[in-house]
């Protein structure tokens, strides 16, 4: 294919057209370096930030005998404390979890600086006992929090209609008063209108919902307890800086993208919006991804320890490869340009550092993005509004 050919291919493809083999990223002048900008006593899966760079951890119950707050907040004098500091973090087995956090999946910042929590209001089968892995239906919640003071300002929780037996909220994003929240358990996407109160359940069960089975990579067979791992579904999401797109995808890939009009509009059935779904990207096995404000996505990919961004006209690029990216998980881009993401295994002590890294085995690493790598146009965060 020549050069003036491929540039006319990529023009009329576009994002939604190309649909790109795992690991094809096109070679670049070398990865950006990592850096460590947090240690973490506890292992997190999310990390946010404020635009005064107030960072926020998520931190699951992955392990039955370490006990850990849920959300951490990193204090002026460097440390990490639980945050908002009372009874929401007090949880314990036997509480119904109503008014606590249980177990957060995502935590995320948009453009007020309030702190967002998905509670997933479950922990993990296999990990903890049989009689803890469900608690009261009304666990399952929406937290949002004054990011100084901790106050409560919003708990949301649905009803059997939005959150029927088997969902699991996963993510959420924002723009304007719409959120929309991916549902990992049972595949779909929540769509709720703050401003109106309207909340509708879309593309439920649908393929395009669906995690693959047989994209299940090898290293991920036992990673909780003895149980086998079963991908879950709609997870990863995302949506563009102008909210005309919301992308989604479970971690098995694929990638896909809907026009939030479709979905937004109440007289369109399941089947007429699985019409409108585009498979935009065949993405390795992701923990977690981002967008900037230009339409590129960041994955975390967890087989590979690579972070690829995939830009609009279909071009992909290895913008970070490092071992210690050891089950990346759910990245955020700050308002200082730097892509934070959080890793699910210890950092391992070595020099000067070894006894810190001891006490706060867990990284949290960042990487300055430059305004073009490798030939793509880097944006800067997409805060909602």
């Amino acid at each position: 294919m020549t050069k003036h050919v491929r540039r006319e291919f990529l023009k009329m493809a576009g994002f939604a057209g190309l649909s790109i083999a795992a690991g094809s990223a096109v070679a670049s002048s070398g990865p950006l370096p990592l850096k460590v900008a947090a240690r973490s006593p506890w292992m997190a899966n999310q990390v946010a930030l404020t635009r005064n760079n107030t960072l926020f951890l998520g931190l699951p119950r992955y392990a039955r005998d370490t006990a850990t707050p849920s959300l951490a907040r990193r204090d002026r004098d460097g440390a990490l404390s639980a945050f908002p500091g009372n009874a929401w973090n007090d949880w314990k087995p036997g509480d119904d979890g109503r008014m606590a956090f249980v177990y957060l999946n995502s935590v995320h910042i948009f453009a007020d600086d309030s702190v967002w929590c998905v509670d997933q209001g479950s922990l993990s089968p296999g990990v903890f006992p049989g009689i803890n892995e469900t608690l009261a239906f009304d666990a399952q919640k929406l937290i949002q929090l004054d990011p100084i003071s901790g106050n409560v300002l919003t708990v949301l929780r649905f009803d059997e209609s939005i959150l029927p037996p088997g969902a699991q909220m996963n993510d959420l994003r924002f723009h304007g008063t719409t959120m929309y929240i991916s549902d990992s358990g049972l595949g779909g996407i929540i769509v709720h209108d703050r401003k109106t109160g309207t909340t509708r359940r879309r593309l439920s069960g649908q393929t395009v919902t669906k995690a693959s089975l047989t994209h299940v990579p090898e290293i991920l067979a036992h990673i909780k307890g003895n149980a086998v791992f079963h991908p879950p579904n709609s997870d990863l999401l995302e949506i563009t800086a102008d909210g005309q797109w919301l992308y989604w995808a479970a971690p098995t890939g694929p990638f896909y993208r809907i026009r939030t009009r479709f979905l937004n509009d109440a007289r369109l059935s399941d089947a007429d919006l699985a019409a409108h779904v585009e498979r935009v990207y065949e993405n390795a096995f992701s923990g977690g991804c981002a967008m900037d404000s230009l339409g590129n996505v960041y994955f975390c990919e967890t087989v590979t320890h690579h972070i690829t961004v995939l830009s609009p006209t279909g071009r992909t690029a290895i913008i970070a490869s490092d071992p210690a990216l050891i089950r990346p998980d759910g990245a955020f881009i700050g308002a200082d340009r730097r892509l934070y993401i959080p890793v699910k295994r210890p950092l391992p002590p070595s020099g000067r550092d070894a006894a810190d890294a001891v006490a706060n085995p867990f990284a949290i690493y960042a990487i300055d993005l430059p305004k073009h790598f490798d030939g793509i146009a880097l944006g800067d965060a997409v805060t909602g509004r």
